[in-house]
């Protein structure tokens, strides 16, 4: 073979990669593997105007978040002091019959250019990046009846007009961005809306989001319930009508701890048998309902007040009372190891130093060592990671009884369907677990460990 001809064959080669490439795209499952430990970029872009609750955000954050080990940020932003408002519009005629449309509101294209600038950053420092629409209750608190913000007729479809046009801008200006860049629909919508209506408001905008975006991972959650909750309402025709999406939830429990800076709230402690046993409860709740539904979850927020209620700008204790340091950190720990564990990605809350959970302290580019070490993982004491406990399943396949291997304690069992619906529990520290009730087929393990650690297994049981 001459060498221009092998020069040739080299250069479709090269081509045919970079075209195989250029076709992958990455799935919500391997997304959620990506994101693993994150944060959020909390009162700064999702303030009014940047600057009004925490100091507007430099590269500088995105340095020192990708350094300690962080792999994602989510932004959430607040558009509605940035996009034209329903005031400017006529969208009635005098007969008081609609004429609104999408076309009568654009989102400022100077706060588009700091946006971008930001989620650049984000990306130019290998982080995932979410853009997560939070504020705008104007638009979710239109469906609340007892909301200054409630809205019937034409001026409800006004608003849902001006929510659609929000997502249009975001998404023809990101629409190049790559599959780092995830689009969250919403924040937290069910304190006023029910699951049919967002549901309908899903749907509209992934819509929007499709025309540009075909292959962008969007972030989703359900309307009615709260917490952790949440995930199983969202409709079932709404996970089988797009394969790029990705279920959240939010989770404060026990709100009497994770307010505890504030008045009337007063539980100071968490760590308790009890108090870890409610957080697996909720998360295997989840996870049952993420491995029924075939789709991945993503821990949008958790977190408790700062210890003591510090407020680390003014540098005093507050007049309430709060966490403990240990109760805190235990508590950060915990919900953080409960995510991964069971395969869910997370992003903690964070709201800098003048709000009431910090972890990031701009001013100083330092951390609460403490709690931040506790959502990554790291011990305080040793500054190494710490890995959940060595164990072994065997046989794996089996037919009747599987032995585990491990130095720990075990404290429970627990054992799934595909679906993820329990079918089988074990509460003592044996070593061996008898399955010859159950059908032949894969099963989900879970290993509970007295230090509160999980292992999770893939079993296939035959006949």
């Amino acid at each position: 073979m001459n060498l221009l001809k092998s020069g040739f064959l080299l250069k479709i080669i090269i081509f045919q990669l970079i075209s195989y490439s250029g076709i992958a795209q990455i799935t919500p499952a391997e997304m959620i593997k990506n994101i693993d430990r994150g944060i959020n970029l909390g009162n700064t872009l999702s303030a009014p105007y940047e600057g009004n609750w925490a100091p507007a955000v430099k590269e500088s954050y995105f340095e020192d978040v990708a350094s300690v080990g962080f792999k994602t940020v989510r932004i959430p932003i607040r558009f509605d002091k940035h996009t034209t408002s329903m005031e400017e519009v006529d969208y009635i005629d005098d007969q008081g019959n609609y004429t609104g449309s999408i076309n009568d509101y654009v989102v400022d294209s100077s706060f588009l250019n700091r946006i971008e600038q930001v989620v650049s950053w984000a990306l130019d420092h290998d982080l995932i990046a979410i853009i997560d629409v939070h504020g705008d209750k104007w638009f979710w608190e239109s469906y609340k009846s007892k909301s200054e913000f409630y809205k019937t007729g034409a001026d409800r479809k006004a608003a849902e007009d001006r929510f659609k046009a929000i997502w249009r801008d975001i998404s023809l200006r990101f629409k190049d961005y790559s599959e780092n860049l995830l689009f969250e629909i919403m924040n937290e919508p069910y304190f006023a809306m029910n699951a049919d209506q967002v549901h309908n408001t899903n749907l509209a905008i992934l819509d929007i989001i499709r025309e540009h975006n075909p292959t962008r991972i969007v972030i989703v959650t359900g309307g009615g319930k709260n917490s952790w909750e949440t995930p199983s309402t969202i409709k079932p025709e709404l996970l089988a009508s797009d394969k790029y999406l990705i279920a959240t939830f939010h989770y404060y429990k026990p709100g009497e701890f994770t307010r505890s800076g504030r008045e009337g709230f007063n539980d100071f402690d968490w760590g308790t048998d009890e108090d870890k046993s409610e957080v697996d409860m909720h998360f295997d709740y989840v996870k049952s309902w993420s491995v029924a539904n075939n789709i991945p979850v993503l821990l949008g927020e958790f977190g408790a007040d700062n210890e003591g209620g510090y407020n680390y700008y003014k540098k005093k204790y507050g007049a309430f009372g709060g966490p403990t340091v240990e109760s805190r950190e235990n508590y950060h720990r915990y919900i953080a190891d409960a995510a991964i564990s069971r395969g869910f990605g997370f992003t903690v809350w964070d709201a800098g130093e003048k709000a009431s959970k910090t972890i990031y302290l701009a001013s100083s580019r330092s951390w609460v060592k403490g709690v931040k070490n506790a959502v990554l993982g790291i011990s305080t004491s040793a500054k190494t990671i710490i890995n959940y406990p060595d164990a072994v399943i065997y046989p794996n396949p089996c037919t009747d009884i599987i032995h585990i291997d491990s130095d720990q304690e075990i404290k429970a069992i627990h054992i799934y369907d595909q679906k993820g619906f329990p079918v089988k529990n074990q509460y003592n520290n044996n070593f061996k677990v008898d399955l010859t009730d159950l059908p032949t087929g894969f099963y989900y393990i879970a290993i509970y460990f007295n230090n509160n650690k999980i292992k999770t297994f893939k079993l296939l049981k035959e006949k």
